[in-house]
């Protein structure tokens, strides 16, 4: 019943080139073996599609962006979606850092900044002007629009023209804003040599929209998304731009965000304009191999278009980034999985089995098949 005879020590015989055959298989042996071993280690992928049927929640997008051509006062972030919510320049959760004109934090900024609006500077104390009691300010031709008929501030006439869709130009003209010592131009806080890196996260509702980072002061009238950029008429504003990370959720190993490190530099003014990022974002969940719960996150790609504001192709546009994004209605499920124990067992006895079994049979026709030609030679001799 013995499965296994052995063979007496008398008639075995051992050679040089058994030797080096067993060398070498042993070596086979061992490097499959760590290489199945990697194998089990590493867990398998398991993907799977379904269709998203997800509803009413909110996506987180993070961005680090820097703009070493315009200055952090006159850029701002805001977001608009399909279903009408509109987020104007946008303050919460997000951080401006400026910087110097070789892309450095400026040294005398000893941390982030969280994102301010764009208005204008405040004027020193001594500008402001004891006002009577019964003083009402004129709204020039906005009053409907005002609290009480009356704006005694720059920034409430502002407010009232801005209800009423109007643009607000000449402050020079404005007595509140020459009172407030508010009447320059905006343009004066541009800064030459200065930029502005954007950092942090906004959150938005997970529809089909966009949101843009762009000077210039932004209101919505009537459901209209309006962009003041008067102050800014002969301005050059060059939003020449470096995304150093961009993503619609948290990060799982191995996902890939196509826009980090992307970078866009004008060369000219022919190269100042819109940047539009057309991003179709397709909603992914994680699960990891000693995770119980699924991580809700987003994969995306990415397309790019630019519209240069040179007059003589085209026209003006208004100068800014704009990320542009829709949703796919297919779910991915990434899970990762363990191989079987005992299928790794029977790897490993299949590599030391398969491997011995052709190294025996490797020596053996070493060793024979020299005998048997010679023993040929010898019958044809006789």
């Amino acid at each position: 019943l013995d499965a296994f005879p052995k063979t007496l020590e008398d008639v075995r015989v051992q050679t040089a080139t058994g030797g080096l055959v067993s060398l070498l298989a042993w070596c086979v042996i061992a490097v499959l073996v760590v290489y199945e071993v990697s194998s089990f280690l590493t867990p398998e992928r398991h993907v799977e599609l379904k269709v998203d049927v997800s509803r009413g929640e909110v996506m987180r997008v993070n961005l680090d962006i820097d703009f070493p051509g315009i200055n952090c006062e006159v850029l701002g972030v805001d977001a608009l979606d399909a279903t009408g919510n509109v987020q104007l320049e946008i303050q919460n959760n997000l951080y401006k850092t400026k910087l110097d004109s070789s892309g450095k934090p400026l040294r005398h900024q000893a941390s982030r900044r969280p994102a301010e609006r764009k208005r204008a500077l405040p004027p020193p104390a001594a500008s402001y002007s004891p006002l009577p009691p019964d003083y009402c300010g004129d709204c020039y031709g906005a009053a409907s629009a005002a609290k009480n008929g009356c704006c005694n501030s720059c920034d409430e006439v502002r407010a009232a023209y801005e209800a009423r869709g109007w643009i607000l130009l000449e402050l020079e003209n404005v007595e509140q804003c020459l009172r407030e010592g508010l009447h320059s131009n905006i343009t004066n806080r541009l800064r030459p040599g200065e930029g502005c890196n954007i950092k942090g996260f906004i959150e938005v509702s997970k529809v089909q929209g966009n949101f843009h980072i762009s000077p210039g002061h932004t209101f919505d009238y009537h459901g209209r998304h309006l962009h003041d950029m008067s102050a800014f008429a002969d301005a050059r504003l060059d939003v020449s731009h470096t995304i150093h990370h961009l993503s619609f959720g948290d990060s799982f190993p191995g996902v890939t965000h196509p826009l980090d490190g992307v970078s866009k530099k004008a060369r000219g003014d022919v190269d100042l304009g819109m940047y539009e990022y057309f991003i179709e974002i397709v909603p992914t969940t994680f699960k990891g191999r000693f995770s119980s719960k699924r991580l809700k996150t987003n994969q995306y790609s990415v397309t790019e278009f630019f519209r240069s504001s040179d007059p003589n192709k085209g026209g003006r546009f208004l100068p800014g980034v704009f990320f542009v994004y829709d949703l796919s209605p297919i779910l991915i499920e990434v899970e990762e999985r363990r191989r079987s124990f005992f299928h790794f067992l029977v790897q490993l006895c299949a590599i030391i089995g398969g491997v011995y079994s052709v190294s025996g049979m490797v020596d053996s026709s070493i060793y024979h098949i020299p005998r048997i030609l010679r023993k040929q030679r010898l019958n044809k001799t006789l």
